[in-house]
């Protein structure tokens, strides 16, 4: 026997039934009897009462018929309303599933896609490299690329975070075409990505994949109807050489391309065990170099510029120098880079700039045109305060801009030429005048150099000391040097080292030179020494 409790609803259902046969059956009977009574009341005749029995009896189904059409019709009523509901709740329940799934993928979509690119983010690579690190225990081979777009800071900052958005998208859409499953492409944020390439076969292999990658971004971009011309600095850890874990691959990668950065960018670094050294110096590099101005660290040099007609010096190159009280001599290239990446770049220019300013009364100066020259950060030049906070300098030290030449790299100038162009006018206004230095380097030299309102071009050592008679660049320098002069612009040639190049740039009639063959860096003293030495030697022709 089946002793299991019923349910409420079966309960309800019983109960309700009883009650409308008992109140049917008390309806029935109180008719049928109180009737006959009150019927007999009336009259007493057989065939009235014939009559009066079958009224009734039609009377008493049209009534019961109403009664149950009621009873009924409220029931499936209710009925019908309790499936209507339940098809509502199924629908209500169906469609909170279809969100909950909808905001299931949208939060999955947040926590491992990069909403501007769409491309896996940092935790994706993270699950994906550690994945497929445990399932390949013994034979796993992973290339791990972390890389970044050099000068994106400056596009930021100079055409506005809508922009550095659209090349960020543009850089990922044209990788994606390249890189392909079971290699992934990842977005770290900013302007960093990672490329994880498995299963590797061979290094050589793998490297000419990655610079194939990579080859696709370095080009020139349209930005604002404005050209750009975008390289990155890429840094390579591999699995399992360079690390065990997904942590340990990318600081070792990220190490690769800070010495990317440091070797000059617009390439690729392997990591070695080296860079963490060269790291922590770095660091403790950049601790110093926090409190250098303070204790008095820095000095200038100067190099002179002579005059290839007069031979004479026509202007001076002023030059920073870092004596660390413990570790010496530390080269400029050590760091200007640490501190144009960190933001001390300011207060090294705002130093040199007052210390030359505050030295140039000590210039034997016959001629009224003899100027030193600044070298100004690519970094400085392309921040909107540069031009303010050099205002404040010239007025708080009372500085005659006629005295200075300010260079500007080539390549500082191609990354955003408009900007360039309204900076250095600005420059212009106060009296400066403007030399393009490491003139031959860039990509679009002779392209922008009638657009740019400058008066001296320097043409780069390394482009000097690589001109032979048998090589193109011969006949290229000439055409420089006339491009230059025609535009009526000044040509200085750097490193000249030996008295060939002296008759060479003589020959197409370089205006200034400057190099070891006439004078090194030296101080101010030293530089004042070599003045008189060439004094002496002009009074004896």
């Amino acid at each position: 026997m089946d002793n299991k409790p019923k349910k409420k609803s079966e309960l309800n259902a019983t109960e309700t039934s009883l009650k409308i046969i008992v109140f049917y059956v008390i309806i029935g009977f109180t008719w049928i009897l109180l009737s006959d009574q009150v019927i007999k009341l009336f009259t007493t005749d057989p065939e009235d009462l014939e009559i009066i029995q079958s009224v009734k009896g039609i009377f008493y189904v049209a009534i019961t018929a109403l009664v149950f059409y009621y009873i009924i019709h409220r029931q499936l009523d209710l009925y019908v309303n309790t499936i209507q509901t339940l098809k509502k709740a199924y629908i209500d329940l169906d469609e909170g599933h279809n969100k909950s799934v909808k905001l299931e993928n949208k939060l999955f979509q947040i926590a491992y896609y990069d909403e501007l690119t769409g491309l896996p983010n940092k935790f994706m690579l993270e699950e994906k490299i550690t994945s497929y690190i445990e399932s390949h225990p013994k034979d796993a081979l992973i290339g791990f690329i972390y890389f970044d777009i050099d000068e994106f800071r400056n596009i930021n900052e100079v055409k506005g975070h809508a922009v550095g958005d659209y090349l960020i998208k543009s850089v990922a859409d044209l990788l994606k075409e390249k890189i392909e499953e079971p290699n992934i492409l990842a977005r770290m944020g900013g302007d960093e990505f990672v490329i994880a390439v498995f299963s590797l076969q061979s290094l050589d292999v793998f490297m000419t994949t990655i610079e194939a990658y990579l080859a696709s971004i370095r080009k020139t971009f349209i930005l604002d109807e404005d050209h750009f011309f975008i390289t990155y600095s890429a840094g390579v850890a591999l699995y399992p050489d360079h690390g065990k874990d997904y942590l340990t691959l990318f600081r070792h990668a990220d190490a690769a391309m800070s010495m990317a950065k440091a070797k000059g960018k617009d390439q690729i670094v392997i990591f070695d065990d080296e860079m963490v050294l060269l790291i922590k110096q770095q660091t403790e590099i950049l601790t110093q170099l926090r409190t250098a101005i303070q204790h008095n660290e820095f000095s200038l040099h100067y190099q002179p510029i002579l005059s290839l007609t007069h031979d004479d010096v026509i202007a001076v190159e002023a030059l920073i120098r870092w004596n660390h009280p413990t570790k010496g001599f530390i080269p400029p290239l050590e760091f200007i880079s640490l501190a144009e990446k960190n933001g001390f770049i300011k207060d090294i220019t705002e130093w040199v700039f007052k210390e030359a300013a505050r030295q140039y009364k000590a210039w034997p100066i016959e001629r009224k045109s003899f100027r030193i020259s600044i070298n100004i950060s690519a970094v400085m030049l392309m921040q909107d305060n540069f031009i303010p906070n050099l205002s404040k300098w010239i007025s708080e030290d009372n500085i005659d801009c006629s005295k200075f030449t300010l260079e500007i790299t080539e390549t500082a100038v191609i990354h955003d030429i408009q900007k360039s162009i309204h900076v250095i006018k600005q420059l212009k206004r106060y009296g400066f005048s403007i030399a393009l230095d490491d003139f031959g380097t860039g990509y679009s030299s002779l392209t922008y150099l009638q657009k740019l309102p400058i008066d001296t071009i320097k043409i780069d050592r390394s482009f000097i000391s690589s001109i032979t008679e048998s090589t193109d660049d011969f006949h290229v320098l000439r055409y420089m040097v006339e491009l230059a002069h025609h535009l009526k612009l000044e040509v200085v040639a750097e490193g000249i080292e030996t008295p060939e190049q002296i008759q060479m740039i003589k020959s197409y009639f370089v205006d200034y030179a400057q190099g070891y063959y006439f004078c090194k860096p030296m101080p101010q003293t030293r530089v004042l020494e070599y003045f008189k030495m060439l004094e002496q030697v002009k009074k004896e022709k």
